[in-house]
């Protein structure tokens, strides 16, 4: 899933793509993590994914940092095109959501992050 969202990351997110629990707990760049959860063994394998794609709020005027909220919605928009991707890749995995796309605070950090659920599915039948 890493390697065939890796170019579309590249050419959509300001900041780094990261795998799973690797983007460093300090980062205040807009950067994207892939983390793979939950895959049965059955011989319909099925998972989720979850694309967090982090944005770092931005200053108004105000007294406080806010979201930004016109970069988010762009990256909200991309849903669709990381479905169409991870289909198109050369693997016999379908993919889909398993939830609608949302934004989250990040608690303790001026960041907010578009999640992004993904479901993957393969049926590997045994003769």
């Amino acid at each position: 899933m890493y390697a065939a969202l890796e170019e579309l990351m590249g050419n959509t997110i300001k900041g780094t793509f990261y795998p799973s629990e690797v983007r460093p707990l300090e980062a205040t760049t807009e950067d994207a993590v892939l983390t793979v959860s939950n895959a049965t063994a059955d011989q319909i394998q099925e998972g989720r994914a979850r694309l967090n794609i982090y944005v770092p709020d931005i200053n108004n005027g105000g007294e406080s940092l806010v979201p930004d909220k016109g970069r988010l919605a762009e990256l909200e928009a991309i849903t669709d095109t990381v479905v169409e991707k991870l289909n198109e890749a050369d693997t016999a995995y379908t993919f889909d959501l398993f939830q609608a796309t949302a934004t989250i605070a990040v608690p303790g950090k001026s960041e907010h992050f578009v999640n992004i659920g993904i479901h993957f599915k393969l049926a590997t039948f045994s003769n």
